[in-house]
Parts: structure tokens; C-alpha cells; sequence
């Protein structure tokens, strides 16, 4: 893998190459990168892997070569403090909303730490949450950044990353800042690009999906709350008693949670509600057009208050072009013409750090083109012709040579010069794990396959001592099995299991309580989670032995992405399901087999409680995505294998040095 890599540095070309787990594709390219020389950029695909980079990965490799090289982290502006809010969230506004007094204290404490912050990043200040209320309050957004305006600009810390990012060698970014950067020029990658002689983006199977969440049109509580806050801080601060600022924020917010309370009442359980006629999928069409309008109503009452005292303050100004964009893009969202444009239009719906729990859930509206594919064609081009060296690498990016999962999805099939390349894992998982699928369990889809995979899922869990992690492909399977394993565990029906689900703590809690308990810290436990814990989950030794997944990973057909491509596929004549449902399956089931063997020394169980991998002709496919572990054939040998499980723990624990 290094030795390609070399050779796209040096002739600056494009490579996408998955790498199997265990290869050690970090230092795969950062090995020709440092050699090389050249100016890098590196998009990953969290804040957490960009930390991992800078902190760890860069300083061991570049002490290993010998080489000296000025790298630097670059985020977005979220995650720095906004040393001007700060203040007035301390002194001027924010104490009507962070009622709590432990926000008060966390306040003078995050200042106390951002005055001798060199950085400041908030990822210093281990208590502070991603989904924290105070964060809104003390970073900024591109909306309501006063620029040069603003009286801190001289101790800026963003402007400060991105001045350091543009003298640097090598740059470290997410693909979250990459995106937006192309969208709206802003944070600086967009300046940094042309620059970096090499780019490498990590973990790129990500892409197609934040590239298109990232090019989309998009309006939602997230953002109208926001505005909402600021309103409410900045009009009484520059403008008091000019106009009712209170009054109009509070119509905003009850516009807002208005549409939440609208859309918790909605009988349809999708994530992503399709949206091509008068109202999204599942709410009707009359209480829809009420809720639109009334958050026509309170942009346009803000708007007017604003313009009238706009030239009180470059701050009033700046939230009136602010809340007319907001307004446009509003009324282009839900405008009739939205449905026939070249894209897809959807409603979703996810968390909401800035709402109180009683404003219902949070919400999206997005419109959106079906792929990024034209955005990396042409980057792609631009970088070529000026003989830079692309690489796309991640452990899952397809399942023949030519990887066209992924590169079909970014246009980058038919790419002059392209190369691909497949490394296999290291690992050798005929030796270190096993697969069972169970063949007399009922099929997915009902109650039914839930509490029969719960009580197995207690069996095995109990005769391996915890040490458990079951995926789940909904947020709605999983609170049902831990809800099932909890019952079964209260009433006795099987050994002392703490049951560890997803939402009851963050996901860096509930890691971090599992690999206790992995460790004897703790009462054994299982895990039960779905969405973001089928990858980049790492759980290392015999934490994890046993890895349960519910059913196969099949992308639901009423998302109205995976409906687009589909209807794309059909209308050029190909095979849906073959195309696109079955090797989005097989992508997912690969990523979400991934988190059992993490190194040479681990062990394990998967185990797949859907039967259609033995009964349905298309199991074969989905089954050769795996990597190759030995198959058990039954419930005997599948209690063999977790006994010798226990026992070769217990052996090693017994080991002096141990």
C-alpha cells in the first residue's frame, strides 16, 4: 500500500485503495507522505481521528524517519471558543436561558481555561460534551461571526488555526469542514487545497454520504434556534426597547416546536421522511401548511424588526442579512418548485444540543442533488492537471477490483489515470474467529425474531461472561432488545448482566463502562446500540468476544436517497436490488463484521441472527463480504466455541506478567 502511495506522490495521480483491518494504512501513507516532502492535506473522517493523527500518528512517524515536519489540526469553527460570546454569555444574556447553576459555574471555569488556551479547542475541557447547551453560547457559526468586526478579532482563535493551516506542511482537517468548505468558501480548506501537493482522505467510505448532506439546501430547528438565541441576546444588548426582541424570539422558538410536536405525533417511524408533494411523508398535508406558515410569519416579523435598527450595530446588521437568507432559503424549500428541481427533497430528524427536552425532536428540512459525484470529478481534474497525488483509502470500499461501491457513487469510475487496489487484512481470521448463523430463529421483521434473538443473546452473553456487542440496523431494534435483555436479566432469566443501550450516555460513556466491564472493573455487560457503533468502534482484546448482529444491513427502500439512486439504477437499465441495495448490505455488514478482531492477538464470536444468509440466493454474496472465519454449524458447537473462549481468557489471566 505504501509502495502505490509513493508512486501517486510521485506522479501525481489518484488511487483508491481499501485497506483490510489490521494493514495499518496510517502509517501506509503517512510513510511516502513524510518521505516525500511535499505539502499534504489530510480529511478524516471525525474530530477524534484528526486529534489521533496529530497527537500520536504524525509525531511517532516523523520521529521514526527522522524527518521534521510542521503539521497542524485545522476545525471547523464550532469547535473553538468564541472568546467574544463567551463573554456576553457570561454577562450579557445567557443566564435567562442557561437556568441551571451549574451552567454558571462552567461558564467562569471554560473562561478561567480560554484565557491561557493557546489553541482553544474545546475538546481540551474533557466535562464538555458535544451535545452540551453551553457550546452554542461560546462558539461561533459563519452566521453570526462578527469578522473583523468583532472586538476579539486579534485574539480569534479560528483565525489563528487557519493562519498556522496555511503555513503548515502538513494540514489535518475532517470531511466535515472539507464539505462545507466547497459549499461556502469560508473556513480556509477551500485556500489550502491548491496548495497541498498531496491529499489524502482517511476512512472514505464516508464521503458519498457527508457529501451530500454537505451540498444540500438545508433549514431546521438546529438552525432557527439559533437565530432564535441570538436574537434574543444581541437585539436587547444593541437596541433595547427599540423593539419587542424577547417577544420575537419566543415566536420563533414556538414556531419551531411547533413542527417538532407536529412530527412526534406523525405515525411514520423513518429517520428520513420522502418529501415530493405538498406536505413530507406522514404529516398532513392542512396541519403542515399551518406550521410552514408560521415560521414564514416569525422570520418575516423578525426581518422588519431588523431592518428598522440594523445601522444601530454592525452586530444587527449582520442578523438581518442573516435572517433574510434564512427566510429565502425557507420559502425555497417549501415552494412548489422545490419538487420538480434536480435533486431530492426530504425531512429528517436527529439530536439537538441547543433544545430543552420538551421541544419535542429536532428537525431538517434539505434539498439536495442524489450524489457528489460532480464536485470530486471536478476537483479531481483540477488536482491531475496540476500533477497532484489524490488518495481515497478506507477498510470498506467495495467487493470487486474495481471497488465501484465507492467509486461509482463519486464519479470516479470512469477517471482517466485512476488506479485501485485491494490489501487484504493481515489477520488471520480462520484462526481467530468464528460465524454462526443461526438457522432456526424466525425471520426478521417482527416481535417475534426480536425476543427470540434477546433470549439467545442472554444464553450466549451469560456462558461467555458479557463481553457482548449486539448491532442493530434502527434505533427502534435496539431500544426493543435492551428493553428484552433487561427483562430477562431482572426476572432471572439469565446470569447478572448489565445492559449497556444506546442513548441512556454518550457514546464515549457507555464505551467506556463496556471495556470495564471487559476488564473485571465491572459486573459483565452487553452492549446494545445500532448506527454510528457499526464502525469506528474499537474494542480491542477480549473486551469484546462476542459481536451479535440482529439482521442484515439492508438500506430501508423508503429512504429517500437510497429511492433516488434506485430510480436512477432502473432508468439506466441496471438491476436495483444488485446495484444498490445488495452491495450497500454487503458494505454495512463488512464495516459493522470489522469490530471483532482488532488485532492479531483477539478472538471471537460473530454471530448473525438473520436466516436468509442460508435460505435466500443472495447469501452467498453478502457472506463472501465477510473476512474468511471457520463456520459453526450449530448451537453445540457455538458453546464449545464460547467455552474455549473462557478458558483461554482464563489461561492468560493465570500467565505471570499477565
Amino acid at each position: 500500500m505504501a509502495q502505490a502511495i509513493c508512486e501517486v506522490v510521485e506522479q501525481g495521480t489518484s488511487l483508491v485503495v481499501e485497506a483490510g483491518t489490521g494493514v495499518g494504512k496510517t502509517f501506509a501513507y503517512l510513510v511516502p507522505v513524510l518521505l516525500s516532502g511535499r505539502r499534504a492535506l489530510i480529511s478524516t473522517a471525525t474530530q477524534a481521528l484528526q486529534d489521533q493523527l496529530s497527537v500520536r500518528d504524525i509525531p511517532a512517524v516523523a520521529a521514526a524517519l527522522g524527518v521534521r515536519v510542521r503539521a497542524t489540526v485545522l476545525k471547523g469553527r464550532a469547535s473553538y471558543v468564541c472568546l467574544h460570546r463567551l463573554h456576553q454569555a457570561r454577562w450579557n444574556g445567557a443566564a435567562g436561558h442557561l437556568s441551571d447553576p451549574a451552567h454558571h459555574a462552567a461558564l467562569a471555569q471554560i473562561q478561567a481555561w480560554a484565557e491561557g488556551s493557546r489553541v482553544g479547542d474545546l475538546a481540551e475541557l474533557p466535562g464538555l460534551d458535544e451535545r452540551s447547551p453551553i457550546r452554542p453560547w461560546i462558539s461561533s457559526t459563519r452566521d453570526n461571526c462578527l469578522g473583523s468586526a468583532c472586538p476579539r478579532v486579534g485574539d480569534c482563535h479560528v483565525n489563528r488555526a487557519r493562519a498556522e493551516a496555511l503555513s503548515a506542511d502538513l494540514v489535518v482537517v475532517n470531511h466535515h469542514l472539507f464539505f462545507a468548505d466547497q459549499l461556502v468558501r469560508e473556513s480556509g480548506v477551500a485556500e489550502l487545497l491548491p496548495r497541498a501537493e498531496v491529499v489524502v482522505f482517511d476512512e472514505a467510505h464516508q464521503l458519498p454520504d457527508i457529501g451530500v448532506e454537505f451540498l444540500a439546501l438545508a433549514v431546521g430547528s438546529g438552525r432557527l434556534r439559533d437565530l432564535a438565541r441570538d436574537l434574543a441576546t444581541q437585539g436587547p444588548h444593541w437596541a433595547r426597547g427599540l423593539r419587542p426582541w424577547s417577544h420575537l424570539a419566543l415566536g420563533l422558538e414556538q414556531a419551531i416546536r411547533q413542527i417538532s410536536q407536529l412530527t412526534g405525533r406523525a405515525k411514520a417511524p423513518a429517520a428520513r421522511r420522502a418529501w415530493q408533494d405538498g406536505s413530507p411523508e406522514g404529516l398532513p398535508p392542512a396541519s403542515w401548511r399551518v406550521c410552514q406558515a408560521a415560521v414564514s410569519a416569525a422570520l418575516l416579523a423578525v426581518v422588519e424588526a431588523l431592518a428598522a435598527t440594523a445601522e444601530a450595530a454592525q452586530a444587527l446588521a449582520r442578523l438581518h442579512d442573516r435572517t433574510r437568507q434564512l427566510l429565502q432559503d425557507w420559502q425555497r424549500l417549501c415552494g412548489d418548485a422545490a419538487a420538480t428541481e434536480a435533486g431530492v427533497r426530504w425531512m429528517e430528524f436527529g439530536a439537538d444540543s441547543g433544545a430543552r427536552a420538551s421541544a419535542g425532536p429536532a428537525w431538517r428540512l434539505l434539498l439536495a442533488p442524489p450524489d457528489c459525484a460532480s464536485l470530486f470529478r471536478a476537483l479531481l481534474g483540477e488536482a491531475q492537471a496540476a500533477g497532484h497525488g489524490w488518495i481515497f483509502t478506507s477498510a470498506t470500499l467495495g467487493h470487486d477490483a474495481g471497488l465501484s461501491w465507492f467509486t461509482e457513487r463519486m464519479g470516479l469510475d470512469a477517471q482517466p489515470g485512476l488506479r485501485t487496489l485491494q490489501v487484504e487484512s493481515p489477520f488471520d481470521h480462520a484462526q481467530q474467529a468464528a460465524l454462526y448463523v443461526p438457522h432456526d430463529l424466525p425471520e426478521p421483521g417482527g416481535p417475534a425474531h426480536t425476543w427470540a434473538v434477546a433470549q439467545a443473546v442472554a444464553r450466549w452473553a451469560s456462558r461467555l461472561g458479557g463481553r457482548t456487542l449486539v448491532l442493530t440496523t434502527t434505533l427502534r431494534a435496539a431500544a426493543q432488545m435492551a428493553e428484552q435483555l433487561a427483562r430477562l436479566v431482572q426476572e432471572g432469566g439469565c446470569a447478572p448482566l448489565d445492559v449497556l443501550a444506546q442513548g441512556a450516555l454518550s457514546k464515549r460513556e457507555l464505551l467506556a463502562r463496556f471495556r470495564a466491564a471487559g476488564k473485571g472493573a465491572a459486573r459483565p455487560a452487553v452492549l446494545v446500540a445500532c448506527a454510528s457503533f457499526w464502525e469506528g468502534v474499537d474494542l480491542a482484546g477480549d473486551v469484546l468476544q462476542l459481536l451479535v448482529i440482529d439482521k442484515l444491513p439492508f438500506p430501508p427502500p423508503d429512504d429517500p436517497l437510497i429511492a433516488a439512486r434506485a430510480r436512477a439504477l432502473g432508468a439506466a437499465g441496471r438491476s436495483v436490488f444488485n446495484a444498490c441495495y445488495l452491495p450497500q448490505a454487503a458494505m454495512a455488514l463488512k464495516q459493522g463484521a470489522g469490530r471483532l478482531i482488532r488485532s492479531e492477538r483477539d478472538t471471537g464470536v460473530l454471530i448473525i441472527t438473520d436466516r436468509r444468509l442460508l435460505t435466500r440466493s443472495y447469501g452467498n454474496r453478502l457472506l463472501q463480504a465477510l473476512p474468511p472465519m471457520r463456520r459453526l454449524v450449530d448451537e453445540t458447537e457455538l458453546e464449545l466455541a464460547l467455552d474455549a473462549l473462557v478458558l483461554t481468557r482464563a489461561s492468560t489471566t493465570d500467565r505471570p506478567g499477565a
